[in-house]
């Protein structure tokens, strides 16, 4: 997969098919990939535990889709949440968090916290917003015209694959995400381009940040780029602008008037967000908010940061491509796994950052 378009800076628009046969029969692989792992999540016998993780949302359900997917490619393993309690931590996370953090126990699972008052199992805390290990979760989608992929991109497909299985939302947050589409006026028909713009806990409001930072006449700079690349009926007619910060939306709306804008209908002044005084660390960038630590103390906050970050992810793999910072944040690149696996096929995307991603770094987060 080295010469494939994951691994360039930018992919400014859908090329011919013809020319790549991981293009031509991207829908196909990815199909069979989710045939695959539903015949294993339903009928395999023999199974292997899945941890969860104290990290976000985003790196939890990357977690989760490598877990599943390491154990289907490897061993052909069946996997499954833990339904005891104080069971099922990511290798060694409860004894880091605990005592290398001093943050106390790990359980219950940090991000079903305030949303379940009682003590709870993995599988609860799960289920409390996805469908998925939920006996099948797919069992209404067709997939009829299949084609085992190639092994030296097999992987790639079973990872995607699993990454659709497990972000499958609940009843209950596809009705949240059905009040978010109406509230945004999301558009039934016609190209939407996602901008993943993140400030908050790791950027201040004068451009500290704790990564490498982008202007928002950057990412202008590159929306431009991919709307003028794409014309007729692969034209993008809206963005959706997945951020943190009101100020960027706002700068958006006058820098450029004349664009589709859509976003969440938020109270943005609810995230974290760094501060101006926030000192330096060793590599020479700022020291953000840990959003982990921060919402431990104040589990009230958790509602607000997990059903905001869902709805985005969301909202980004309704989309047909892609705008961010994907070499450095997760939860850009979980977002851009989430619309490669939901539009099954590779969208057209720039990576801002100054470096390119590798093979080790587009694949299984374990």
């Amino acid at each position: 997969m080295e010469n494939y378009p994951l691994f360039n800076q930018n992919y400014l628009k859908l090329q011919d098919n013809n020319n790549c046969i991981l293009h031509y029969n991207f829908e196909k692989y990815l199909d069979w990939a989710i045939n695959y792992i539903i015949n294993i999540q339903t009928k395999s016998s023999n199974s292997r535990e899945i941890p969860l993780s104290f990290y976000p949302i985003a790196k939890n359900i990357r977690f989760v889709s490598s877990h599943l997917a390491n154990n289907i490619n490897s061993n052909k393993l069946r996997g499954f949440l833990n339904q005891s309690t104080n069971c099922g931590a990511r290798n060694g996370e409860d004894n880091f968090w605990k005592y290398n953090l001093g943050r106390g126990d790990w359980y219950p699972w940090l991000w079903s916290r305030e949303r379940i008052k009682d003590n709870f199992s993995n599988n609860a805390g799960w289920a409390y917003y996805f469908n998925t290990f939920k006996n099948n979760p797919l069992d209404s989608i067709n997939l009829t015209n299949i084609l085992e992929p190639p092994e030296f991109c097999k992987i790639f497909f079973i990872y995607l694959a699993c990454l659709y299985y497990t972000f499958q939302l609940n009843e209950q947050y596809m009705k949240i995400m059905n009040t978010f589409k109406t509230n945004m006026g999301w558009p039934e028909k016609g190209n939407v381009l996602s901008v993943q713009i993140r400030r908050g806990d790791c950027c201040s409001k004068e451009g500290k940040s704790n990564r490498e930072y982008f202007n928002i006449d950057k990412y202008i700079e590159k929306i431009e780029l991919l709307l003028n690349a794409n014309q007729g009926e692969n034209a993008y007619e809206y963005i959706y602008i997945s951020t943190d910060s009101k100020e960027e939306i706002d700068n958006i709306k006058i820098k450029r008037p004349e664009w589709k804008i859509l976003y969440l209908p938020i109270e943005r002044d609810n995230f974290p967000r760094m501060v101006e005084d926030a000192p330096r660390s060793s590599n020479g960038f700022y020291i953000g908010v840990d959003i982990e630590d921060t919402c431990r103390l104040n589990p009230n906050k958790i509602p607000f940061i997990v059903d905001s970050s869902i709805a985005d992810l969301y909202f980004i793999s309704q989309s047909q491509g892609y705008v961010s910072t994907l070499y450095m944040s997760e939860f850009s690149k979980c977002g851009w796994y989430l619309q490669m696996a939901f539009q099954k096929k590779l969208c057209p995307y720039i990576n801002l950052n100054s470096k390119n991603l590798n093979q080790d770094q587009i694949l299984l987060l374990l």
